[in-house]
């Protein structure tokens, strides 16, 4: 089970960077979008999708970890 641990520590401090980045990078003013913003917005939205991945890389490693510990007991 330290698998499990240290990508839960990860997750934590990855979750926690992207979502501050993301709500940093999310556009101010919603009536004109500058360049910058649609930039910022492309940020995150690719800072999102490497979470997601990470978030099922996650998920199938607890998956596994939960089956092998259920088939030793």
């Amino acid at each position: 089970m330290p698998t499990i641990k240290v990508m839960s520590i990860i997750g934590i401090v990855i979750f926690s960077i992207g979502f501050l980045s993301i709500i940093g990078l999310l556009p101010q003013n919603s009536t004109s979008y500058t360049d910058l913003d649609i930039e910022n917005a492309e940020a995150a939205l690719g800072l999102s999708i490497l979470l997601a991945i990470y978030g099922i890389a996650y998920s199938i490693t607890c998956l596994v970890q939960s089956n092998k510990h259920k088939q030793h007991n």
